[in-house]
């Protein structure tokens, strides 16, 4: 039940059980037990069967036409590369998420200390909506590949399908990781903003004041206090405040520095599905093509090149409003 989160990696378990699965995580059995054997030999298990899969029916994809061959060759290539060094980095920055799920849970701490409450349910809807609009986008995807390539048969479209998308969700998974985290600490700064500035408005107005969220038109916390005869007190909170103002900060870059390569290399990604799209959407629409291009792969280059220009477009954004709050 939702009542029975009472910690940020509670809230946050649907993350992280998903990069274990996706070999970016270490199994905890039980929980705050992690198992470093099972990880890897999972890790190593998951892309040796991938490999063996796509190295044993390789003269499936060769038999492709040349715009298709292109295409499949450029997007998987570069999301192949860009999956094992996403799995490679974590691996490398293995503590790093539990470190920055410890440094978000006592930034909690102090700020329920000053009156406002720990959302971990919030948390974890705002987290499953997250997973559930991924998992949509990816059955959309999945949908649209296997339009692409039904007409050279099922089996083929199927187990293209397979062999296409496991590096693809593994890229993914990074870019909701990094969002979930965000998310995380853009409220900490929300909140923060909203007791600095109302410290600093209210702290001569009265001897009882309320420290108000503007936003919701609620009171946070009751502080008492008068800046003459408590000036020490209004003090000490502004320095509490200010402290944990830059802890925020810090963590902010810890995420930055974690994620920041990957992030990078998913550009590269980004880059590489619009850029094909776009050149093979030119071609059919020019008559640059010398082959007909059915009306179903049309639309399958239209979603995969919408779907992967959002993706820019909403991380950026992301990143914007927390460097504004």
């Amino acid at each position: 039940m939702a009542s029975e989160i009472r910690s940020l990696k509670r809230a946050l378990r649907s993350i992280i059980w998903l990069n274990c699965l996706f070999c970016m995580g270490i199994f905890e059995i039980p929980t705050n037990h992690p198992r470093y054997f099972l990880s890897i030999l999972y890790v190593i298990s998951m892309f040796s069967g991938y490999f063996y899969m796509f190295y044993a029916e390789l003269d499936l994809f060769q038999n492709m036409r040349d715009y298709e061959y292109f295409i499949f060759c450029a997007v998987l290539g570069v999301n192949v590369l860009v999956a094992i060094f996403a799995v490679i980095l974590f691996w490398l920055k293995s503590e790093n998420m539990n470190n920055i799920i410890k440094k978000n849970s006592l930034a909690d701490s102090t700020l329920e200390a000053l009156g406002i409450k720990r959302e971990y349910e919030k948390t974890s809807r705002n987290v499953n909506w997250i997973i559930g609009f991924w998992l949509t986008i990816m059955v959309i995807l999945s949908i649209m590949h296997m339009l692409w390539t039904y007409t050279e048969g099922y089996w083929f479209a199927i187990y293209s399908d397979i062999c296409f998308f496991f590096p693809i969700v593994i890229n993914s998974v990074v870019d909701i990781t990094f969002a979930s985290f965000i998310r995380c600490i853009k409220l900490k700064f929300k909140n923060t903003n909203i007791l600095l500035n109302n410290v600093v408005l209210r702290a001569s107005e009265s001897n009882v004041f309320k420290i108000h969220n503007q936003h919701e038109n609620t009171s946070i916390a009751i502080v008492r206090a008068h800046y003459k005869n408590h000036k020490d007190k209004i003090i000490h909170l502004m320095q509490t405040l200010r402290h944990l103002h830059l802890e925020i900060t810090r963590i902010g870059k810890e995420i930055n520095n974690t994620y920041c390569i990957q992030l990078l290399l998913e550009l590269a990604v980004h880059f590489t599905i619009v850029t094909s799209t776009t050149y093979c959407l030119y071609g059919v629409f020019f008559g640059q093509l010398r082959t007909i291009v059915n009306d179903e792969k049309i639309v399958a280059m239209v979603v995969f090149g919408t779907v992967y220009s959002l993706k820019i477009i909403l991380v950026n954004w992301l990143c914007t409003s927390v460097s504004e709050e």
